[in-house]
């Protein structure tokens, strides 16, 4: 009985000496990066309910790039003109 008061009064004293109870409170109960995460995890199943399936095909986008790189290089030669006609 005595052997156990003491056992507690030195596992106390060591505990508040190396702040023990502060690390494992915070280890143990929620802290601000545990509801930070949980906020995150909330706002992503959000977007994946909104999110919708992508509009095109893949091969309908590679036609879709290759229009308007084509164009874009149209129009890099034509303003190239211009700079000579000016």
């Amino acid at each position: 009985m005595i052997q156990k008061i003491l056992i507690n009064k030195i596992v106390e004293l060591l505990s508040k000496n190396f702040k023990l109870f502060k690390l494992m409170e915070y280890v143990e109960k929620p802290n601000e990066l545990d509801h930070k995460v949980v906020e995150l995890e909330n706002r992503i199943l959000k977007l994946e309910k909104d999110a919708h399936p992508p509009v095109f095909k893949t091969e309908e986008r590679d036609a879709i790039m290759a229009r308007i790189i084509s164009h874009s290089d149209r129009l890099i030669k034509l303003e190239k003109k211009t700079k000579k006609l000016k």
